[in-house]
């Protein structure tokens, strides 16, 4: 079949792996260069967990395992380096039954992961970085990884072009439409026809798809890069991939990334915006990290503010992901609504 597929972020370029991999005749659009800049997938880099989704009956525990294999065989048929198994520590204030964290642990354990449970006095001294509370438990999973994620989607790139899909950077998809047998991808000043197209836009899926977009809610997220004075304690097998209160403010970062600095991130949504959003950080957001920073990571807080950013998330009503046909249509599909946790599961879309 000759199939469109309109995004090449992390859900388009692996939809279109897997139909050329089937012999498919694929296509992808992309409104800017390979990674795109403003594109929800690129980024300096993403968590790669599996605790957290016991609750969705090992689904995506399942799929985020597949999708580990999938991204080290990616990097090893590449040469390049981009997925880091550092381990990530969780720092809850409840870790009793009937706790997501808890129920994770104890599903992840009968599957044979190796989880350790610390108390403060145990994690104080295995990560002196952090300043942890006498009432607090900490999760340790050394399976726990990061993907710096524009390294990866150019990697994608090349496996899609070796597996014959053929990729049409700066080339905007201004319109989607069908007919009896023909997907209709209008572009500037012309229509090319497939058979079936594939809208994978991110952030942008409600100008192709109206009825997808308002079911969605595109929330600006903000992060903080920050350089260490002394760059020992925060390398790669010394700090972990770290979240601390997820129920609560959520906040989350990285090891010393290649650029020689760390990122320091939220979980919880952020303002609803229009995807061509300013992607610039706030100095509000910068004052709130560093004071977080002064009583949790206190030698960090120290560091050398080197940016502030943002990047958005499309976020669905239950954060599970968006991948089936577009409701009254035949021949369009859509692939996305990643909820700030999809890009990790590329390896398995």
């Amino acid at each position: 079949m000759r199939i469109a597929v309109i995004g090449a972020g992390v859900f388009g370029l692996a939809t279109a792996i897997e139909l050329a991999t089937r012999n498919h005749k694929v296509t992808v659009f992309d409104q800017g260069t390979i990674p795109y800049e403003n594109a929800s997938s690129t980024d300096v880099a993403k968590a790669m967990r599996r605790t957290w989704y016991a609750g969705d009956n090992g689904t995506y525990v399942e799929l985020a395992e597949q999708a580990a294999t999938q991204w080290k065989e990616w990097e090893a048929w590449s040469g390049d380096s981009f997925y880091h198994q550092t381990g990530e520590v969780v720092v809850l204030e409840n870790f009793t039954p009937g706790e997501p964290m808890y129920e994770s642990v104890e599903f992840l354990r009968l599957r044979g992961a190796a989880i350790e449970v610390m108390s403060p006095e145990e994690a104080r001294c295995r990560f002196s970085q952090f300043r942890f509370k006498d009432h607090e438990v900490c999760v340790f999973d050394p399976w726990g990884a990061y993907i710096e994620s524009s390294r990866a989607v150019s990697v994608m790139a090349e496996v899609a072009r070796g597996k014959g899909a053929q990729i049409r950077e700066n080339t905007s998809v201004r319109a989607l439409n069908e007919r009896s047998s023909e997907a209709i991808v209008s572009l500037d000043g012309r229509d090319d026809v497939f058979d079936v197209a594939v809208v994978a836009t991110g952030a942008w899926v409600g100008r192709l798809l109206p009825q997808i977009g308002a079911n969605v809610k595109v929330t600006h997220q903000e992060m903080l890069l920050i350089e260490p004075r002394d760059s020992a304690g925060f390398v790669h097998g010394v700090f972990p991939k770290w979240g601390i209160d997820p129920d609560g403010e959520g906040w989350y970062g990285f090891p010393l990334l290649r650029q020689g600095y760390l990122k320091i991130a939220k979980e919880p949504l952020g303002d609803t915006v229009d995807p061509d959003s300013d992607r610039s950080g706030t100095a509000e957001f910068a004052e709130e990290v560093l004071t977080f920073l002064r009583e949790r990571i206190p030698e960090l807080a120290e560091g050398n503010v080197v940016a502030g950013r943002s990047c958005l998330y499309t976020a669905t009503p239950d954060d599970h992901f968006i991948i089936d046909r577009v409701p009254g249509m035949e021949r369009l599909f859509v692939a996305g609504g990643g909820s700030g946790h999809g890009f990790k599961f590329g390896g398995s879309i």
